[in-house]
């Protein structure tokens, strides 16, 4: 079956890379599987949406939702970090990449960022969280400056005598009377350089070079919201029903069924390869008005929502989103800006 095929070639490239691929804690739990639909092989998640602009299981699926791109991608890794790379030498860098469900950010250089040390073609940085990084502190023992990389040589760590704490480099430089950021809390240091709030200080360690740091990744996973759409279809066409029948073939791909509201009956809709068929055995045109408006509703995955509207088809209707209790109307299809 293509799912064994498909792991079999992925697991060939992290063989060739001598490697194994990451296993990050904030991997989508909900998986899902492949299906050969009438327009190619698709991914089919588990909460019944689909991946689109995405790598899966190292192939590339495109915003159509199938896999068309002969290339295949792989996780790498050497002493700087992860990247992910596919057959032709492309790897994504300064943008956000989907896969396999989880939403990494990659840098300038191509590699993951993480939280922690991380490395760009500038030097070592360090990453406290999403889009916040280490500036003028200490970090690991090692100093960051303005610039936010690591630059200085001299390390630092921890004392202690029979007074206090107090942090000093290799230099033989120590803070005194300031305050200084180190491990990510405002240290204040006396004017012999000790410590004044004791609960403050880090315990002494030995210090790792960044290659060496472990690192804890803070991979930023999108959910799939769930969103209300309402389509309202103009009124005076005969042609509500097939209208409507095409927006629902985009919005629900074929083999899914969907909850939907048809001018305020609930009903529930599949797509299968003869088109939209109604779990009741009715047809869309049984609940519409000829020559009157028709209004159709219903929730979705926002991926599923972005690419069932249609701007450039035939038919003529407004829709409001409500995406995170925010609405957004005069949404409008057939040309006109969405």
């Amino acid at each position: 079956m293509k799912k064994k095929l498909i792991s079999f070639i992925l697991a060939a490239l992290v063989i060739v890379t001598g490697i194994s691929a990451p296993s990050f804690d904030s991997q989508a739990a909900n998986e899902g599987s492949w299906v050969n639909g009438s327009g190619g092989w698709w991914y089919k998640n588990g909460d019944g949406s689909y991946a689109w602009n995405e790598w899966r299981d190292g192939y590339w699926l495109s915003s159509d939702g199938y896999w068309t791109y002969k290339y295949t991608g792989a996780w790498y890794k050497n002493s700087k970090g992860w990247w992910f790379q596919d057959t032709s030498g492309w790897y994504p860098s300064s943008t956000y990449q989907w896969i396999n469900g989880v939403k990494y950010k990659f840098n300038g250089s191509g590699y993951l960022e993480e939280k922690g040390w991380c490395y760009t073609s500038g030097g070592w940085y360090y990453v406290w969280g999403e889009n916040s990084y280490a500036q003028n502190e200490w970090v690991d023992g090692y100093w960051i400056g303005a610039d936010q990389y690591w630059t200085y040589q001299p390390t630092a760590k921890w004392y202690k005598d029979s007074v206090g704490y107090y942090y000093k480099d290799t230099s033989g430089w120590y803070p005194k009377n300031e305050t200084v950021r180190i491990d990510g809390k405002d240290c204040t240091f006396d004017n012999r350089g000790y410590l004044k709030s004791e609960e403050k200080a880090s315990t002494p360690s030995t210090t790792p070079t960044p290659s060496q740091t472990a690192k804890t990744t803070y991979t930023q996973v999108t959910p799939k919201e769930n969103v209300s759409a309402e389509f309202t279809f103009a009124k005076g066409t005969d042609a509500n029903a097939t209208e409507i029948e095409g927006l629902l073939k985009s919005y629900t791909k074929v083999g899914a069924s969907k909850a939907i509201t048809i001018n305020g009956n609930s009903v529930t809709i599949s797509h299968t390869s003869a088109g939209i068929e109604l779990s009741n055995g009715k047809i869309i045109a049984d609940y519409i008005t000829k020559g009157g408006s028709a209004t159709v509703t219903f929730n979705s995955p926002l991926s599923d929502l972005v690419n069932s509207f249609n701007t450039s088809g035939s038919g003529s209707y407004s829709a409001s989103v409500t995406c995170l209790g925010t609405t957004f109307s005069n949404i409008k299809a057939n040309g006109a800006t969405i």
